[in-house]
């Protein structure tokens, strides 16, 4: 039988949520209560809120069993934390209710998320599931989970790594484009398609990967800005290229178009959508005025836990929610008016009191230090080389990780007019030249920090 349910997690949640240590907790960038958040999931505007899911483990602050936490906003700023939405307590979820999407059909909030099973034999099936809410708080799982199975897929397609469900709507019929491994050892997206939210059942492979684009995509997203279509992928291993793909886990934007006739993507361009340290499983939604909004996790898989290293008992945020706008040089990440209002402007010199933000026209290289003397995070621009970039140098508190070569510096390559810097307690945004490029980065200094140049 499965071990968890939602109303243990929340009453886990609501004794232990007092004992975190809050040092290097953001102030305005969502993060849960305790525990461990990775992915974004069911990212949606309904009835009026912003409702953000995420995978969450409120039991311990490294991942483990994948419940959903939950959280609303009116603003993207300012969230509430509402009970637990799914936790792993059926057949088809018992290891974990994996990441997944949402939608609204007919004034009801549906969920499509994934069922992780740990079989006795100790082989894994992934299978994918729904549940909806009539209040957008309580959820029931359907009857007739699984709706999908690795039954329904080609043989060419390895089953075992299927996840992470983005629904969508096109032409009155529902759609889902899933994360798989295709026998080449390539990662694939696959399409799914149902009449009704219920009864689902495999179109084709969307999207297959070449052999440098990494071996499994998760956390795909489907969706149009302006006209233009385009897939989020979150490879595994994409194989670095100059400043690009330094993590080993990526993410990325494709640019295409959909061939509806054939039912699969046709990819003209891959571009990593932030080049920072901490970036992955970007998810998105539409607004209430019609554009389309980001969040992301700010993190990546293998690397150093630090607060749960200090045994801060949380660890995981996400990023800044951001507006995706079509320009001539691809898509740009600009931040809602109510998130900047959040944060305060500052001036070089000054100390960092709160969430804190710094902008100026650069005609120059810059060299900026956020920290004290001697543990800093080092970032700036070097007009010569034409690179914005984040370092990690100089910081007492290393974060390393898996990758086989130094990822303690990231960079783009950009002619940068002007910067955009958002601070928060752990972190920064450095938004390029109105968000054509971006660098998001979590870094860890003890006391007070300042922001100086070098």
């Amino acid at each position: 039988m499965p071990k968890y349910n939602s109303k243990q997690a929340d009453d886990y949640i609501a004794i232990h949520a007092q004992k975190v240590k809050d040092d290097f907790k953001p102030k305005q960038h969502f993060s849960a209560p305790v525990g461990w958040i990775n992915d974004p999931n069911g990212f949606i505007f309904f009835r009026g809120e912003y409702h953000l899911f995420y995978q969450f483990n409120p039991y311990d602050s490294v991942w483990g069993p994948m419940h959903w936490g939950h959280a609303k906003s009116e603003d993207l700023v300012n969230w509430e934390q509402l009970p637990v939405a799914l936790a792993p307590d059926k057949d088809y979820d018992k290891d974990g209710c994996f990441s997944g999407s949402a939608i609204v059909k007919d004034d009801v909030l549906w969920l499509m998320y994934t069922g992780h099973i740990v079989n006795e034999d100790g082989t894994v099936s992934q299978v994918q599931n729904m549940a909806f809410s009539t209040d957008g708080i309580h959820f029931e799982k359907i009857e007739q989970n699984p709706v999908a199975t690795a039954d329904g897929l080609p043989e060419e397609v390895i089953a075992n790594d299927f996840r992470d469900p983005k629904i969508f709507e096109k032409d009155g019929h529902y759609y889902s484009v899933v994360a798989t491994k295709h026998q080449d050892n390539v990662g694939c997206i696959v399409l799914l398609s149902s009449p009704n939210l219920t009864e689902w059942k495999f179109e084709s492979i969307f999207l297959k990967g070449e052999a440098n684009q990494g071996f499994v995509w998760e956390c795909p997203d489907y969706f149009e800005v302006d006209g233009q279509e385009y897939l989020i992928i979150s490879p595994m291993r994409y194989q670095k290229d100059g400043n690009d793909f330094i993590n080993i886990n990526s993410n990325i934007f494709v640019t295409g178009h959909v061939d509806w006739d054939r039912k699969v993507f046709v990819a003209d361009s891959f571009k990593e959508i932030d080049h920072g340290h901490d970036f992955y499983a970007a998810q998105t939604t539409e607004s209430p005025e019609g554009e389309r909004v980001m969040v992301a996790w700010m993190h990546t898989w293998g690397r150093k836990l630090v607060t749960n290293d200090f045994g801060h008992k949380w660890y995981g945020q996400m990023t800044l929610p951001r507006i995706l706008k079509k320009n001539e040089n691809g898509l740009h990440q600009v931040l809602p008016t109510s998130v900047l209002e959040a944060f305060k402007d500052i001036e070089i010199g000054q100390s960092i009191k709160g969430p804190s933000k710094f902008s100026l026209k650069l005609e120059d290289s810059l060299e900026l230090r956020l920290g004290s003397d001697q543990d800093y995070l080092q970032f700036g621009y070097d007009k010569e080389s034409q690179e914005v970039y984040i370092d990690r140098g100089h910081l007492d508190i290393q974060q390393t990780g898996e990758e086989e070569w130094s990822t303690i510096r990231r960079s783009v390559t950009v002619a940068a007019e002007e910067l955009l810097i958002m601070i928060d307690t752990n972190c920064v945004e450095i938004f390029v030249n109105n968000g054509q490029e971006v660098l998001t980065s979590t870094y860890y200094v003890e006391g007070q920090r300042t922001l100086n140049t070098l």
